[in-house]
């Protein structure tokens, strides 16, 4: 699972680290930074599909013109990844040449061996990066060339490498592709949609993911988002599930049933439920059926929440992400969350500040914080955050 992402000229950012926990909570204010964390972690999710530099760029919000940090050439993102008890390093190091976004270095190691990286060499063609890669147990490298329009990791994954390399290649490539960045969108939610596989980063088509599943397994899926959902609303959900539509049952829409009043209940379909329970839904069914082992991403995560169900969300995105090994980095606003979190999340949380001197984006984990006892002694947490102590 990826550990550590540091930041070097990305965006708003300088040199600065983030800390992925099992569950990791960004905070801070407007316009601070949060998002260009995200979109760093989006942007590698992009290139290991195999999407060119340039495509990936435009997939981030603001587009390649804004990437790389104002009065800056260069920029670069490290990353770490624990993989079975070995720690995996790689950077990407990208700069604007001829008004084009293109890769100047890229390399892959452990901690005790490099196995992959940037050479020195000088190529006549400027559209190729020259590398090199271990062939051997010896320490042999073979020379490699490669297009500096795509992640080298992505070109060299079947390239016959030597067996060591490849499989690391191939561990920080799952990681990345495992990247899900998760933007429900609640007025798409409320349509028919056709049954597909794969969830979708807006969660529109939530009801065709769910109907698609294998009955057996559908009902149980059904069951466990019913009881997260439950207590969300004032009366009680007690049911959500999805039908399949139409002559040929290709189309499906999602329902709830709700208490009412003197032992009754009222059905609902997507198109009479609020945004806040869409929202929820979407939240839970993607924490069930992403594959294990996913950095799921969430931006403003509480969007539509009432704040006194700030426990149910916590509860959901732990309970399920430690079920599943799914880890979820988000970001938020809500001072009622961040306190639902309880001390022992402290280490957690993760603060954006912007340096006064440079505007720069900087980030830190709240517990390097040298003023935290005094914040935790006049109150919560949550309230220092409300009145912009941090």
């Amino acid at each position: 699972m990826i550990e550590e992402i540091r930041l070097r000229n990305w965006k708003s950012y300088q040199n600065s680290t983030l800390y992925i926990e099992p569950l990791t909570f960004i905070i801070g204010f407007n316009a601070s930074g949060k998002s260009n964390v995200l979109d760093a972690l989006y942007f590698l999710s992009e290139l290991a599909k195999g999407f060119s530099i340039g495509d990936a760029g435009a997939c981030v919000r603001g587009g390649s013109d804004w990437i790389i940090n104002r009065d800056e050439e260069n920029c670069g993102i490290d990353v770490k990844i624990h993989n079975d008890d070995t720690d995996y390093f790689y950077t990407i190091e990208f700069a604007k040449i001829d008004e084009k976004l293109t890769i100047t270095r890229e390399c892959l190691s452990t901690t005790t061996k490099e196995l992959l990286l940037t050479d020195d060499k000088v190529l006549q063609d400027k559209t190729l990066l020259s590398m090199t890669s271990y062939t051997s147990k010896q320490g042999r490298r073979r020379p490699l060339q490669v297009s500096r329009d795509k992640s080298a990791l992505f070109q060299l994954a079947s390239a016959g490498l030597l067996k060591e390399v490849t499989d690391a290649i191939n561990i920080v490539l799952n990681n990345f592709k495992n990247i899900f960045m998760l933007n429900p969108i609640a007025p798409l939610m409320r349509n028919y949609t056709p049954l597909q596989k794969e969830l979708k980063e807006d969660a529109s088509n939530i009801a065709g993911v769910i109907a698609a599943i294998e009955e057996s397994e559908k009902n149980e899926l059904q069951k466990k988002i019913a009881d997260f959902v439950r207590p969300l609303p004032e009366r009680d959900i007690v049911r959500v599930w999805t039908e399949k539509v139409g002559m040929f049952g290709k189309d499906a829409m999602l329902y709830c049933e709700e208490n009412w009043v003197d032992g009754k209940t009222q059905q609902l379909d997507a198109r009479g439920m609020s945004d806040g329970t869409l929202r929820f839904i979407a939240i839970v069914t993607a924490l069930l059926t992403l594959p294990e082992k996913t950095l799921l991403l969430i931006e403003e995560v509480d969007n539509g929440l009432h704040p006194s169900r700030s426990k149910e969300l916590i509860k959901a995105l732990e309970e399920i992400g430690n079920q599943r090994n799914i880890d979820v980095l988000c970001t938020t606003h809500n001072p009622y969350l961040i306190d639902s979190l309880g001390t022992d999340m402290i280490p957690c949380i993760t603060y954006v500040k912007r340096n006064e001197q440079t505007g720069n984006s900087e980030l830190r984990t709240l517990d390097e914080n040298e003023n935290l006892v005094n914040m935790m002694a006049s109150g919560s947490i949550g309230l220092s955050m409300a009145k912009g102590r941090i």
